[in-house]
């Protein structure tokens, strides 16, 4: 009883079941893991990751600044597919940009 390892008995003293969906479930886990490692390992390496980096300034523009196309104020949009191709692409498909103009002060 105490210089036995711990297992699992199962039905007529067995220790353990085969079958074929254990079987499979196993390879598959073991596929998409090793999938999964192989994708972060790639973007270690190669640098693939999207970085999106932020500066905020706050209080750097007061209520009597003035944007607009005489004064060098341009907006520029570009739809990309977050991959390694760098050109952007024009498809209409993918949707819109609207833009809207609201004053106050």
């Amino acid at each position: 009883m105490f210089a036995e390892s711990f297992r699992m008995r199962f039905d007529k003293g067995k220790s353990a079941l085969t079958s074929w969906v254990g079987s499979f479930c196993s390879i598959f886990l073991t596929v998409i893991v090793l999938a999964y490692t192989y994708q972060k390992i790639n973007v270690l390496i190669d640098k693939k990751d999207v970085d999106v980096l932020q500066t905020t300034k706050f209080q750097a523009l007061t209520d009597d600044d003035t944007f607009s196309f005489t004064n060098g104020f341009n907006i520029a949009v570009a739809y990309t597919g977050f991959d390694s191709e760098t050109e952007p692409f024009d498809d209409p498909t993918i949707g819109s940009v609207v833009f809207n103009h609201y004053k106050w002060g």
